[in-house]
């Protein structure tokens, strides 16, 4: 049970992550537009989802879930199965 929750909150922090890279991409994207003296609706916005493509946004969000599922099992055997700690 300890261990299901443990990778389910990293793959959940794995989504936080993406999430957060979907921001910073979509920052860049708004400050590049103002820069260059650009308004961003000259950009392709789409919808709700944003100025870049929902497909390329829930692609980010698959593959941060996939690597924190991975991070979660790999440091879940880390931790608890080899009880390597910090310490020495």
């Amino acid at each position: 049970m300890k261990r299901n929750i443990y990778i389910i909150l990293t793959t959940f922090l794995g989504i936080l992550f993406g999430a957060v890279i979907i921001g910073l991409i979509e920052r860049w994207v708004i400050n590049n537009a103002l820069s260059q003296g650009t308004l961003p609706q000259s950009y392709f916005y789409i919808r709700e989802y944003g100025y870049i493509s929902p497909y390329f946004s829930i692609g980010i969000l698959i593959l941060s879930a996939i690597f924190g599922f991975l991070l979660g099992r790999k440091w879940w055997n880390i931790v608890y199965v080899e009880k390597r700690r910090w310490r020495k």
